[in-house]
């Protein structure tokens, strides 16, 4: 089960190739419509592929033991004591006793208001909901409960066996994953092991996807309004309104003894409805091998990948095919203990072009991440990331350095938080056919994300999202700022 997702769109610039014509004999115009392709191909290469990494966070219960003496009493005795029904309740709830809840939670609405507690209640309700196998309405009792009380061990691994009951098994090892970073005692974190071991060792198809709101006031990443070079000036930014998609399918076949063969299929891309030529999709298929336990995972994947493209201008906005991909990806990622994690990839791919040839070539990539998770509401990790892109043209080969930190948080009432930084460096081979530049690139990225726990539908937690990118580059046509507000909405299903 992966703890991150990999994008697997790579990178790789478009030339500006003139046999034989010195830059002082292009028009204007003529520049003006290579740049823009330029530009064009450099935002579609450009998306990188930057592990994406889940909160693996985890905690656990202290058991309580009942010393007190068992009295025998009927429903309508009980009924006329109170504090012995809480006391008899409370037990039930902790050690999620179903049976006892059934049978006491009644009496215990027929109470007097005043000795009634709302958090009681709602905790009784998620125990007969899930005893009921109505596991919807006991994990949404449960996730409202979590949210107010995020510090409640307890009420985390009872989501997490709801969640696991529903086959939500993702969301489930997450949970598990969160109590397990706060335990102590050896014997304990071995039987969380022994759940998300469980877990992993469970063969059965995996869906998810998402949609987002996507609204980007430089969809052709062009420079500021009226930047010129010698007599030439940029292109003009452009807008886009549109939908992000994606969808993922996954199974798995296991041999025993930790051993598998994985499935996965993937699908990503956008529809712009007011700027169509930009449209895309990405279709990836892979199939592989690995190995796993509740402490480290290791999967070797070959690759074949599809991308369709409306070419970027103003030709044609209908989706055509635009380049092919294959190759290999090798993923592991290492729990050196309960709060600290070790990740890592690398990608190899062989990439073919149906019409922009001078962008044929191969590509290396490789991460390696670490994360920290300080307790079940709080983690902070670290990536560092390679990336060279060898091309037919070499002022399209290049390579590529970031470094990306980040900080993920739940907070009081139900929200959650997701900050995050990168700084990147990009160089190139060769100088560009026209202005006889080899370009160097500074990219500076910002993203925050903020949702709150108890507000979802179905699974669907909506998430707000800010993200603002600068590229410094030493050709002012390359050089750009943009912001970008995103409405996301996700599920594993």
């Amino acid at each position: 089960m992966r703890n991150y997702l990999l994008p697997s769109t790579l990178l790789a610039l478009a030339p500006l190739a003139f046999a034989d014509t010195l830059p002082h004999e292009q028009s204007n115009a003529q520049i003006e419509q290579k740049v823009a392709e330029r530009l064009d191909d450099q935002r579609i290469q450009d998306q990188q592929p930057t592990p994406i990494h889940t909160q693996s966070q985890h905690r656990h219960p202290v058991q309580t033991a009942n010393t007190e003496k068992s009295v025998s009493m009927s429903k309508a005795e009980l009924a006329q004591h109170p504090d012995l029904l809480i006391r008899a309740l409370l037990p039930a709830l902790m050690q999620s006793n179903d049976e006892n809840v059934a049978l006491l939670y009644p009496i215990y609405q027929q109470i007097p208001q005043q000795y009634q507690d709302p958090t009681l209640s709602q905790w009784a309700q998620a125990i007969v909901a899930k005893s009921e196998q109505d596991y919807g309405k006991s994990i949404h009792l449960y996730r409202e409960l979590l949210a107010k009380y995020p510090d409640h061990a307890l009420i985390r691994l009872q989501l997490a066996m709801a969640l696991t009951a529903n086959n939500e098994l993702e969301a489930a090892e997450d949970q598990f994953k969160k109590l397990r970073s706060e335990v102590q005692n050896p014997q304990d974190q071995a039987e969380l092991d022994k759940w998300l071991e469980a877990i992993n060792r469970r063969d059965r198809w995996t869906f998810s996807g998402g949609l987002t709101y996507l609204n980007d006031p430089n969809i052709n990443n062009a420079p500021k309004a009226g930047t010129t070079y010698g007599r030439w000036t940029a292109p003009k930014r452009e807008s886009a309104q549109g939908i992000g998609f994606n969808l993922n399918v996954g199974k798995k076949w296991s041999w025993g003894n930790g051993f598998f063969n994985e499935l996965r299929l993937n699908s990503n891309g956008k529809y712009y409805w007011d700027n169509r030529k930009y449209n895309e999709i990405t279709n990836r298929g892979s199939f592989g091998i690995g190995f796993q336990n509740a402490k480290y995972n290791v999967s070797l994947a070959p690759f074949m990948e599809q991308t369709l493209y409306a070419g970027g201008s103003a030709k044609s906005d209908t989706l055509k095919r635009f380049s092919k991909a294959g190759g290999v990806s090798l993923d592991m990622n290492y729990w050196f203990n309960p709060k600290w994690q070790l990740n890592g990839s690398y990608e190899y791919s062989e990439q073919r072009y149906t019409q922009r040839k001078h962008l044929n070539g191969n590509a290396h990539f490789g991460s390696l991440g670490l994360v920290y998770v300080a307790n079940a509401k709080q983690y902070w990790f670290s990536n560092l990331s390679y990336q060279r892109t060898a091309t037919r043209d070499k002022d399209d080969s290049y390579f590529r350095r970031s470094i990306n930190l980040g900080w993920g948080q739940e907070w009081g009432k139900g929200l959650s938080s997701r900050l995050s930084v990168s700084y990147g460096q990009k160089r190139y081979k060769a100088p560009m056919p026209i202005f006889q530049i080899t370009q160097r690139n500074k990219e500076l990225g910002f993203q925050a994300s903020v949702w709150h726990r108890a507000i979802h539908w179905k699974g669907i937690t909506p998430r707000l999202t800010y993200n603002f990118t600068r590229t410094r580059s030493n050709h002012v046509f390359y050089s750009y700022d943009k912001h970008r507000l995103f409405l996301e909405f996700s599920k594993h299903f």
